[in-house]
């Protein structure tokens, strides 16, 4: 008798199907009365605040605080904790430690999910993530409470330490500021306490849990690193301090954002709105005051985003990197494409090109839809910068996300989804695990370019 084969959805299906099943619970869970201080909350906009929180994107409709009750704030940092560890992570940190002997297949949803490059040690990699996640988020809560204490109190002061410290290692940017009339983390604009401890959370949240494994590994020794790692730490390094000095240049004299604010504050300021593009959300100036140039590069960074595995959005540093060495290897004429004495495989510079295209036509695709929708209600920097954010996992906005329609929130949706599922992944999806037969065509000469 034939056995019967299993059905089995390939790693990337199950991951996205985990996201997709988190948000409909979170939606569930958020459209009960009690979720809100006041009535009810409208399907649409439940559904909103659930997808922008377990895709750690940070995009709200609603006043987090004002319109959330304290147990619709536990329901939305509880999904952001789930989304930015992501839902298969949670379960394989069971499943590794439960099970003596695990299969392939397992695995490979395991590393797809965590970010691991390779099966070896995967077990360890999930036990840094759990470790590393619970040790921050709590000394990031810690910190955050010198700040906040002296100025909301002992039980508002350690709550707002603890869901800040949760959104900003998870790179989300909720935050219940609202609580005394305040935009995100505007009011602590000047203070070194609060900046650069949400700064340090995004970036360590947003390097990615691999990383993790080859600092503690490795330590100081930064020829043992990977290549995976030594690309991660210099393309962060050099996207923040870039970003710092192109955004004092930008900013400086903007009486509108920081122009009028002392040196220290403009320090403060700069470097934040160099480090929360990259997927993590948080505003300490009105990003609808910001110069063109300032928009632009915000833009630029919203679209890098952080690093594969990790809690971060957007296309990725790898893949930027990546396919920047491609093009300066084609206009060299060179064969191979090398980066620290190290080559990249051709399926590597082929899926970057890949990401990078797909999320401009989501990104081009989305901005046109939305205007279509919106039509002249808002100007074509403020949509795009709206659409720039979601795809990208990032949650800035211009202050234009209360007011959409309903069309154009769906859209705002999916982008987020498609977003915290990762490009590649996404790519993944449509690809199965059939092995193409190669067949060589003949080729024919075109021009490009």
């Amino acid at each position: 008798m034939e056995r019967v084969r299993k059905f089995r959805l390939p790693a990337p299906a199950v991951v996205a199907l985990s996201f997709i099943v988190i948000i409909a619970v979170g939606t569930a869970l958020l459209c009960i009365p009690g979720a809100a201080r006041e009535g009810g909350t409208p399907f649409i906009d439940a559904m909103f605040t659930a997808v922008s929180a377990v895709c750690v994107t940070g995009l709200t409709v609603l006043q987090t605080f004002n319109h959330w009750s304290l147990y619709g704030q536990i329901v939305i940092i509880a999904l952001i904790q789930i989304g930015g560890l992501g839902f298969i992570t949670i379960i394989s940190i069971i499943f590794l430690y439960a099970k003596k002997h695990t299969t392939l297949s397992e695995r490979k949803l395991v590393m797809q999910s965590a970010g691991g490059a390779t099966f070896a040690g995967l077990k360890k990699l999930v036990k840094y993530i759990l470790i590393g996640t619970a040790a921050f988020e709590a000394l990031g809560a810690f910190v955050l409470c010198f700040a906040f204490v002296p100025v909301y109190g002992w039980g508002l002061g350690i709550w707002q330490s603890v869901f800040t410290s949760i959104s900003a290692f998870c790179n989300a940017g909720f935050t219940i500021t609202d609580a005394d009339g305040g935009v995100s983390l505007c009011n602590f604009a000047g203070d070194p306490v609060v900046t650069i401890t949400v700064v340090l959370l995004i970036i360590i949240g947003g390097v990615g849990f691999f990383v993790w494994g080859d600092v503690v590994k490795n330590g100081i020794h930064l020829t043992k690193y990977s290549l995976h790692s030594k690309i991660v730490l210099s393309a962060t390094g050099a996207l923040v301090f870039g970003g710092w000095l192109l955004f004092a240049l930008l900013e400086w004299n903007n009486p509108a954002t920081i122009g009028d604010e002392g040196v220290g504050t403009k320090l403060l300021a700069t470097l934040f709105m160099s480090v929360t593009p990259r997927t993590a959300g948080f505003n300490s100036i009105d990003y609808a005051d910001m110069s063109a140039g300032g928009i632009l590069l915000s833009d630029l960074l919203m679209f890098v985003g952080g690093s594969p595995g990790s809690t971060a959005g957007g296309v990725k540093t790898t893949t930027a990197v990546v396919f920047i060495c491609t093009a300066l290897a084609v206009a060299r004429r060179k064969e191979e494409v090398h980066l620290f004495k190290r080559r990249f495989e051709r399926d590597v510079t082929t899926q970057a090109a890949a990401v990078i295209c797909l999320y401009l036509f989501l990104i081009f695709a989305s901005t046109l839809i939305i205007c279509a929708a919106e039509g002249d209600a808002f100007t074509l920097e403020a949509v795009s910068f709206e659409v720039f954010s979601a795809v990208n996992t990032v949650g800035l906005s211009m202050g234009i996300t209360p007011q959409l329609g309903v069309l154009s929130k769906l859209v705002l949706m999916l982008l987020m989804t498609l977003g915290r599922v990762g490009g590649f992944t996404f790519i993944l999806l449509f690809a199965g695990d059939k092995k193409s037969v190669t067949i060589s065509r003949v080729s024919e000469k075109i021009m490009v370019g």
